[in-house]
């Protein structure tokens, strides 16, 4: 998440508020019961971000 967080430009705070409301890319739950963001859906997420605010939405 922090690593997410950094590359974005965006705080912690900010990335966990986005998945907690669906916003953010899709998570898994690791064995030790950690919440991660594979590297291709995170890829996948921000340019799908990028075309909808290319679209205006």
């Amino acid at each position: 998440m922090a690593d997410m967080a950094r590359e974005l430009g965006f705080s912690r705070r900010t990335a966990y508020r986005w998945l907690r409301n669906g916003k953010g890319p899709r998570t898994f739950i690791s064995p030790g019961g950690h919440k991660r963001i594979r590297r291709t859906d995170f890829i996948e997420w921000v340019k799908d971000r990028q075309l909808d605010e290319r679209n205006g939405e």
